[in-house]
């Protein structure tokens, strides 16, 4: 989840300390289910090799 949380705060260019660990959670939450759902071809970044 950290790890997740600095991606997210590099890109937006702010620092990864402005992040909410139990927001961002809840995110990954309420996200997970509408991944689950898609085919491996509709994930952009997904490697079936790894």
């Amino acid at each position: 989840m950290r790890s997740l949380m600095f991606q997210v705060a590099d890109r937006a260019q702010i620092s990864p300390f402005r992040l909410s660990f139990s927001g961002t959670l809840n995110i990954v939450r309420r996200a997970v289910p509408k991944f689950q759902r898609l085919q491996p071809e509709e994930i952009p970044f997904f490697s079936p090799g790894l």
